[in-house]
């Protein structure tokens, strides 16, 4: 039961991870890469980081393969709801670009503010419903109320008009739009007071060409530039899940083993201490393979025990460690409070219970078969004899 239990949590948790990061990276899209100002000096030394600006735009759009260069503010802030502080994204964008860079987005009322209003913005879901102590609060934003943030490490407060809300989203790679509060970009650029862009998305004619243009792009700007690729994060993060699984695995396949040699023990010492009725029941006509059955049987009702009690235990167990396997945190995301890699729940195949059903059934006749077999093969006169 313990052994099935965390063979089946462990795949239907590590399934759910999987499915988890493959839709957020759906959101953003795999043949998206994210071009952010690098931390190497630029111009001798002039200054400690290389800075993006508009001059940028047609360099990397000359790149072959490179369908679209879409320019973005990002700030960190820090937002007084409700009488709780929430730490979001100040993020300026072009509005008609929003569906472009994330899949799927939609509001749950009003619109998106204009790329010059610098007065409006459109707040993620989690801000208007904000979570306290982990349960989604009533709504304590709504449409045209007055919005005021901080921006971390600054003095500088900025109020707006709430124009739209979004839809509850989640995270999209790194970002949890639920906790972002969106502006136009020229809007952004005039509130910062800065013409240097915070990053670009770079949008790839097709995921095969994202490792070409990536390499590009890293060959052109050097160290100036970190290039994050979206495609490539997801294959990292179920690489490494899939070894945790192997590695965590392995310790369910122990418990199956120890458990067999358990099996196998118990069944033993009954094939000794019913030596006697052994000798009855082939006295009585039995043959070796109705005695071999009628051990195994045990073991097979054992084995069914096993599969139902570790199916069971291993459903409830799969939501446990799908909360241990999600990473990072913060703010409000679909399916609950967002993460920055999250599960989407455990995933159970009918494969997967099918095995956790009947491998235990395989193992216990494994086990059972010696002592079966042991108990068929001895001699009536011998076992009637046996005190």
């Amino acid at each position: 039961m313990i052994g099935g239990a965390l063979i089946m949590a462990l795949i239907a948790s590590s399934a759910g991870l999987g499915a988890g990061v493959q839709a957020q990276v759906a959101k953003i899209g795999a043949n998206t890469l994210i071009v952010r100002a690098g931390s190497a000096n630029y111009v001798s030394g002039s200054r400690s980081a290389y800075l993006l600006s508009t001059t940028d735009i047609p360099r990397l759009a000359g790149i072959p393969d490179v369908q679209q260069v879409i320019p973005y503010y990002s700030k960190g802030v820090t937002v007084s709801v409700g009488g709780q502080s929430i730490s979001a994204t100040f993020k300026g964008v072009d509005p008609k670009q929003m569906p472009n860079i994330y899949h799927g987005i939609a509001l749950d009322g009003g619109g998106f503010p204009s790329s010059f209003d610098p007065t409006s913005a459109a707040i993620g879901n989690g801000i208007a419903f904000p979570v306290a102590n982990g349960v989604v609060a009533d709504q304590l934003v709504g449409l045209n109320q007055a919005l005021s943030l901080k921006i971390s490490g600054s003095t500088t407060s900025l109020t707006f008009l709430v124009k739209g809300i979004l839809a509850p989203y989640g995270s999209a790679l790194f970002d949890n739009v639920d906790l972002d509060i969106f502006v136009g970009l020229d809007a952004a650029q005039i509130l910062l007071k800065t013409p240097y862009y915070s990053g670009f998305y770079i949008m790839v004619d097709s995921t095969d060409n994202v490792p070409n243009v990536q390499l590009a792009i890293q060959t052109l700007y050097g160290s100036n530039v970190n290039v994050i690729s979206a495609g490539s994060i997801a294959s990292s993060i179920t690489a490494i899940t899939s070894q945790m699984t192997v590695f965590l695995g392995s310790i369910g396949g122990v418990s199956l083993i120890v458990a067999a040699v358990g099996i196998t023990n118990t069944m033993y010492v009954a094939v000794i201490e019913r030596t006697r009725e052994i000798g009855v029941l082939k006295a009585l006509g039995f043959n070796r393979s109705q005695i071999m059955s009628m051990f195994l049987s045990e073991a097979v009702v054992t084995g069914i025990f096993g599969g139902i009690f570790g199916t069971m235990a291993g459903y409830g167990l799969a939501f446990v460690l799908g909360g241990a396997l999600n990473f990072g945190g913060g703010g409000r995301g679909v399916g609950g409070v967002g993460q920055v890699f999250s599960s989407t729940g455990p995933i159970f195949t009918p494969q997967l219970i099918v095995f956790s059903l009947l491998f235990p059934i395989g193992l216990t006749v494994v086990a059972g078969l010696y002592p079966a077999w042991l108990a068929s093969r001895m001699n009536p006169i011998d076992a009637l004899k046996y005190e």
